[in-house]
């Protein structure tokens, strides 16, 4: 008939179908940061909390949750704060489905939704920062110009969100660009990656200092930036002493004075950027043992090139007589041999050589426990 307009039957089923699934997009929910499921899923130490989002700035802190009633899951991010331009200097996030391969995805400017799961009922799912610039601000301010900004979770109505099971116990990394996993991402000997390269290079999960946590069945916490040193570091990244207390130059880390909550190991490995005063090392040191039990083991690594070998062993020994802390450990693996992407930072297997090499000693130390599931 004139004027009516005929549709043919895949047509009409495409149009039904978009329309469906466009009227289910909008009668989704979201879980808010606020959520006590979603608070209690996040690494200790290094996320700021704050009633419309949460942010962290340091490569491979994680959120841990099982989903509930959704088979749907969207991390709701902004990238409004970000101070770079350079799309290549964006956070890279990774994640896992049920304990699968993980995946990796970088934030794009305005983007706001990462779908990280589709057609899994009650999917269990860990995120971590894979990739992070090391040249834009990592501290001032509430928000720091480079970190993660996560705004939500969108899953399907009814859905819900519930921390997964997780160690009791908490291991604290302490490092430079080699804990950190500056580099781990690139094949041996593919070269010092480019300045606006560098988050790309990145896997904070195959840091030697994570596979340590994981083996003796710690859960992770880290305050680990490339270009740092006892003294402080890129990006206005303030002395040890002052970190310790503050996740950014406006907000504090501690609660009641102590690190909250509260770590069993702290590992320690910094010197690779250059020789620290003594001074740097037993204020650090001091400052730190105020903030954990006396039980904590806090443990010194000397960098696995050598470098600051001599100063930083001098000044651990200065602050353990001194302060007479017996459960403050010096740990020189002597010379390690492994893969690197330049020379100087790990490949994901050169951090698996570091680890081995580290195993036996921090055996007497931490004491043998079995692996985390």
């Amino acid at each position: 008939m004139k004027g009516i307009t005929t549709m043919t039957r895949p047509t009409a089923l495409a149009a039904i179908l978009g329309a469906l699934l466009q009227g289910a997009s909008l009668f989704g929910a979201t879980i808010p940061v606020t959520d006590g499921g979603v608070l209690s899923g996040l690494s200790p130490f290094n996320w700021v909390c704050k009633d419309d989002s949460i942010s962290s700035a340091v490569n491979g802190a994680s959120i841990t949750l099982r989903f509930k009633g959704t088979r749907r899951v969207a991390l709701q991010v902004a990238t409004d704060h970000l101070a770079t331009k350079v799309a290549a200097r964006f956070p890279i996030i990774a994640w896992s489905v049920n304990g699968g391969v993980p995946q990796a995805h970088q934030l794009a400017a305005k983007e706001d939704s990462v779908l990280l799961s589709s057609g899994v009922a009650d999917p269990m799912i860990e995120l971590y920062i894979k990739g992070m610039s090391p040249f834009e601000d990592r501290y001032s301010g509430d928000v720091p110009g480079n970190a993660l900004k996560i705004t939500g979770f969108a899953v399907d109505d009814g859905g819900s969100a519930t921390t997964a099971a997780l160690p009791d116990k908490v291991w604290l990394n302490i490092g430079d660009s080699i804990m950190s996993g500056d580099g781990a991402a690139y094949a041996q000997q593919q070269g010092r990656p480019p300045d606006d390269a560098w988050a790309a290079s990145e896997d904070g999960r195959a840091s030697y200092g994570y596979l340590l946590a994981r083996h003796y069945g710690y859960r992770e916490a880290r305050i680990a930036y490339g270009g740092y040193n006892w003294g402080g570091g890129m990006a206005h990244l303030p002395a040890l002493g002052t970190l310790i207390d503050q996740r950014t130059s406006t907000l504090s880390r501690l609660s009641g004075e102590k690190l909250s909550p509260a770590p069993d190991v702290v590992l320690i490995n910094l010197g690779e950027n250059g020789a620290p005063a003594e001074a740097a090392v037993t204020q650090a040191l001091g400052k730190l043992r105020s903030r954990v039990s006396q039980d904590a083991k806090i443990i010194v690594m000397i960098p696995v090139s050598g470098r600051a070998r001599a100063e930083v062993t001098r000044a651990f020994n200065s602050y353990r007589s001194s302060a007479k802390d017996e459960n403050a450990h010096l740990v020189d693996l002597g010379r390690v041999t492994f893969a690197t992407c330049d020379g100087q930072h790990p490949t994901a297997a050169g951090h698996q050589a570091i680890f081995a090499a580290a195993l036996p000693v921090l055996d007497a130390i931490v004491g043998k426990t079995a692996k985390a599931k």
